[in-house]
């Protein structure tokens, strides 16, 4: 009966994923935050990420807890709204005219960054620090 107890509480565990952003130049709009398991979606298709969380700026530095989850791999993409539009601003190729960042501070190559540059692993509470590209 102990074993029991004692297994269910081992596989049960839930973590907490800390996301540091920083490399905020204006101070102003809102940042975004979406957490991802898989590729699917990664990193500029928000509908497709599993969490996000959005909070104003007031600060060079904004900071977001992710609780409660579980042993896995995740990836996080991160976008400065500065004129609380709702929507990463893009010129006509595509590129974001906002800042935006991505977990490993990851960078694409013809392109956004891969899912596979920025995923890490999860398996206990882990603090990531991503910073913004510049305005």
């Amino acid at each position: 009966m102990v074993f029991v107890l004692v297994s269910a509480v081992v596989f049960a565990q839930q973590y907490t994923l800390t996301v540091n952003i920083t490399g905020i130049k204006s101070i102003k709009g809102e940042i975004y935050v979406y957490l991802y398991t898989s590729e699917d979606g990664f990193p500029i298709k928000i509908s497709k990420a599993n969490s996000f969380k959005k909070a104003k700026v007031i600060s060079n530095t904004v900071t977001m807890y992710f609780e409660n989850l579980k042993t896995g791999t995740y990836a996080v993409s991160v976008y400065q709204d500065i004129d609380t539009n709702g929507k990463i601003n893009q010129n006509f190729i595509g590129i974001p005219k906002e800042p935006v960042g991505v977990s490993n501070n990851a960078e694409g190559f013809m392109g956004p960054p891969r899912y596979e540059d920025a995923k890490f692993n999860l398996d206990s509470n882990k603090t990531i620090e991503i910073k913004l590209s510049k305005e």
